[in-house]
């Protein structure tokens, strides 16, 4: 029997196209470019490949000429001819260097170990930026007075929370109590200290404190158990947290603390959704004014303004109004206020008014406190113990969000 022709089946396009070899640093990229006060390691040196198709002066004085584009870029804005001419010279040997880079890693020849990524960040910015954006993480990127401003998705929001959360609260000591617990008691799992008598209507047999209730019929000169004489341990009562975070992006906080406090946000956001998935959470963003943030626009967050704590007091103690379940508001924030939305108040008066009001909401005030200056933490201290139950958090460094001081004020 004649054998038919066989004709090879036509590849897919989208199995032919082959990635840039940059998947697997992505991850580590975008963090970079997001915190550029972090600072990586690695032996290989991205700038001996720069160099490598560069004429032989300006391989030799290449970090002055850098130095002098970006200089001259961000005083005045334009260049010489002479200084245009270097400019394109080294543009394009960087994107010589960075195709090469790119192959070597999709090759295999150096590992995520080896690269420096902060390194790769600073000498390949714009091709980073394209890079990422390919991959999704990055919506675009706006020109401001010679500034280029980043605008990430929500999908790079996604993943630097979890970059954010593995890095900064590692090994750190676990409470002993949860949110979601109460003064009040009720039915659930988590027993109290309080030692109360049976009730099989109530109780269920993990409650029992078979310690205490044989402790009874010793009493007696018996080791017996009877059902009336067993004591079981009170119930705590368990229910939905309603958490408001308050974020602070008034001018002060540019720099490394609005990195900081966009870190702390993405931990805590990642930590609550992981704990329960009834929970709420509201996320809201004030100066001298308030606004609730949708998914993906904490990582976008920019500082400007002034600083009105009371009126973002208010705003989470109006929400929680509102709401049913164990309230807990986190303010982020790094410095004293500088505006009341109460013409009748000062700005210092405000936010202790507003503090002292959280008690109406029976909310949890747990403030994360970036800033140095003792007029400050008085003004927290102040704060904490007036709104009756509140936690206080001190952050010396913005960035290292393993190193703090905590206080408890009940």
């Amino acid at each position: 029997m004649p054998t038919l022709p066989t004709t090879d089946k036509p590849k897919c396009s989208l199995c032919q196209k082959s990635g840039s070899g940059l998947e697997k640093i992505a991850d580590d990229l975008l963090y970079s470019l997001f915190n550029p006060y972090y600072r990586d390691t690695g032996d290989f040196d991205v700038t001996e490949l720069i160099k490598k198709y560069l004429n032989p002066d300006m391989a030799k004085d290449f970090e002055m000429y850098s130095s002098a584009f970006n200089d001259l870029m961000k005083t005045f804005g334009f260049m010489s001819n002479y200084w245009m001419e270097r400019n394109r010279e080294l543009k394009e040997a960087k994107q010589r260097a960075w195709e090469e880079l790119k192959e070597m890693i999709k090759r295999g020849d150096i590992s995520r170990e080896d690269l420096n990524m902060s390194q790769i960040v600073d000498n390949f910015f714009d091709e980073v930026v394209d890079e990422l954006q390919e991959l999704g993480y990055v919506e675009k990127v706006e020109t401001r007075f010679h500034r280029k401003i980043v605008n990430y998705t929500a999908k790079a929001e996604s993943i630097l929370a979890e970059k954010v959360l593995s890095l900064s609260l590692q090994n750190l000591d676990k409470r002993s109590y949860g949110e979601h617990e109460t003064e009040k008691f009720g039915q659930s799992i988590f027993s109290s200290e309080k030692v109360v008598e049976y009730d099989p209507y109530t109780h269920n047999y993990d409650n029992i404190d078979l310690a205490e209730s044989l402790l009874k019929s010793a009493m007696r000169g018996e080791i017996e158990l009877n059902e009336n004489e067993m004591v079981a341990r009170q119930p705590k009562h368990t229910e939905k947290c309603v958490y408001v975070m308050l974020i602070d992006v008034s001018d002060s906080m540019r720099g490394r603390k609005i990195i900081g406090a966009i870190e702390a946000a993405l931990c805590l956001r990642k930590a609550i959704r992981r704990a329960g998935s009834n929970d709420e959470l509201r996320v809201i963003a004030f100066n001298h004014r308030t606004r609730e943030l949708k998914e993906g626009e904490i990582l976008n967050l920019e500082a400007r303004g002034r600083t009105d704590i009371g009126l973002a007091l208010r705003k989470a103690r109006k929400i929680l109004k509102k709401s049913s379940g164990t309230g807990v508001v986190f303010l982020i924030s790094d410095g004293e206020p500088t505006s009341s939305y109460n013409p009748y108040l000062t700005p210092w008066r405000c936010a202790l008014k507003e503090a002292e009001k959280m008690r109406n909401v029976d909310a949890r005030l747990q403030i994360i406190m970036f800033g140095k200056e003792g007029r400050f933490l008085e003004l927290c201290k102040n704060m904490a113990k007036l709104s009756g139950n509140a936690n206080l958090f001190h952050f010396s460094d913005p960035l290292n969000l393993k190193n703090f001081v905590v206080r408890s004020f009940r």
